[in-house]
């Protein structure tokens, strides 16, 4: 699954990744953060799951319907929030601390519903229960991927690091996929239960593994020391004598386009999973809105293990960004044809359209996913991260939000389809802009965007 590097590391959290006397560069010894990587693959696990929590509810009725458009809304939103808060703890505690932390957040949130449970589905009691409990669980949920993002980034060789990325990232979709099983076979109950019990034990693992088996990543540990030389020796003993990445725009437009570029990535991916079955492919076959988020958690892993394995280390950020990004406004304008020629609402002409939309929604999840922490120095790759995601989670929430509310008063399928197109086409602007004026990532050192180091301050345009 990874390629080796010339350089060993040292760092305890590492585990031999063969046990041959050479892999297949010709190096021998190459080590691989394993503890790392079966930890935060557990933790986008739950992720998967506990992003599903509020939508299978909805879908599946498990709640009153009159609150479906909380549980297309409110856990993301949330999210926001929570990545704001997991962003600043694995700046000041670290990426694992931080990871424990929003980890058991989920926990919590579980005992919360459990509790509500307790009171009729009609009472406040109930409604308090499950606004709170989307609350955490959302927070938790999204607030996982800014920890696993930065320690991935920062523990991975360069030469492995962008298949890492994508491929931890992938357990989501597997979550995603597992939630929504009992959900298509009719089980609502089941559905439930699955959540409820994944949602419960699969955090405790994530937590007992980071904790008895994962170090602390080195750039991490290093920078808050305050010493140049240390971070340098990091990077160096991590990704050996890889090409440093040569930073050319600054802050404010590496905002802009992961921003914008993360919004649309977010709106396709909890669109396309729940919000487009449900708002207007349900009524006349339940089981399509069912259908579609197993179907596409299911596509969306396939196709992030090929992209991982085979393409993301092999061309370039930039040109990946693009394809995955155009495919995206592409295959939506292949679904609002149809749509709007036939006027169909089922069939499976219509899921297999569905499906083709899954593709741009992994791959162009992979491209952001591999950008966000690739773009912004160790010191506060945490908090920078973090408020990218606290900005495109609570965008895409009111949008995909606001979308439902809106199919539930009359609103076409051919005007929310123009609203997502023009998302999505701002988007493909911003990766023909990032080929413009960005820099290359690829298989790059990332010692490059801690250029000047003292104690607490950095130096970044």
């Amino acid at each position: 699954m990874v390629q080796p590097n010339s350089e060993n590391n040292s760092n305890p959290a590492m585990e031999p990744l063969t046990s041959g006397p050479n892999n297949s560069g010709g190096m021998s010894g190459m080590k691989y953060p394993w503890a790392v990587f079966v930890a935060l693959a557990m933790g986008m696990l739950v992720y998967g799951v506990a992003e599903s929590y509020g939508p299978v509810f909805a879908i599946g009725g498990i709640i009153p319907h009159q609150y479906a458009y909380l549980g297309l809304s409110l856990p993301y939103i949330a999210g926001g929030v929570g990545a704001l808060l997991s962003g600043g703890l694995a700046d000041r505690i670290g990426r694992k601390g931080s990871f424990i932390i929003t980890s058991a957040m989920i926990v919590v949130g579980i005992a919360v519903y459990l509790l509500g449970q307790l009171a009729p589905a009609t009472s406040t009691g109930y409604l308090l229960a499950l606004i709170i409990s989307f609350i955490l669980i959302g927070m938790a949920a999204i607030g996982l991927e800014t920890p696993i993002l930065s320690m991935m980034a920062e523990a991975v060789p360069a030469q492995s690091r962008g298949k890492s990325l994508v491929i931890v990232q992938n357990f989501g979709n597997i979550g995603v996929g597992i939630t929504f099983i009992p959900l298509l076979l009719g089980f609502s109950t089941a559905a439930n239960d699955t959540a409820l019990i994944l949602l419960f034990f699969a955090p405790l693992v994530a937590i007992a593994i980071s904790w008895k088996f994962m170090s602390e990543s080195a750039p991490w540990t290093a920078i808050r020391g305050g010493a140049k030389s240390d971070i340098e020796d990091a990077w160096v003993e991590q990704d050996g004598k890889a090409e440093k990445v040569k930073v050319s725009i600054g802050l404010p437009m590496r905002f802009l386009i992961l921003i914008l570029i993360g919004v649309a990535q977010d709106v396709a991916f909890v669109y396309f999973s729940y919000g487009v079955g449900y708002d207007y492919f349900y009524g006349t076959n339940g089981a399509l809105a069912a259908t579609i988020p197993l179907v596409g958690g299911l596509t969306m892993a396939l196709v992030g293990v090929v992209a991982g394995l085979l393409f993301v280390d092999k061309v370039s950020r930039k040109l990946f960004t693009i394809f995955s990004y155009g495919i995206l406004v592409g295959f939506w304008a292949i679904l609002w044809a149809y749509v709007a020629i036939t006027g169909t609402t089922t069939g499976l002409l219509l899921l297999g359209i569905m499906t083709l939309l899954f593709i741009p929604g992994e791959i162009t999840w992979a491209a952001r996913g591999m950008l966000e922490p690739e773009l912004f120095p160790t010191l506060k790759r945490g908090t920078y991260v973090s408020v990218v995601r606290f900005t495109v989670w609570v965008s895409a929430g009111i949008i995909t939000g606001l979308l439902t509310w809106l199919s539930e008063n009359g609103f076409s399928f051919n005007a929310s389809a123009t609203i997502v197109m023009v998302v999505f086409v701002v988007s493909l602007a911003m990766t023909i802009l990032w080929q413009k004026k960005g820099f290359e990532t690829k298989s790059m050192s990332l010692a490059g965007l801690d250029k000047k180091i003292s104690k607490g301050t950095d130096d970044e345009k």
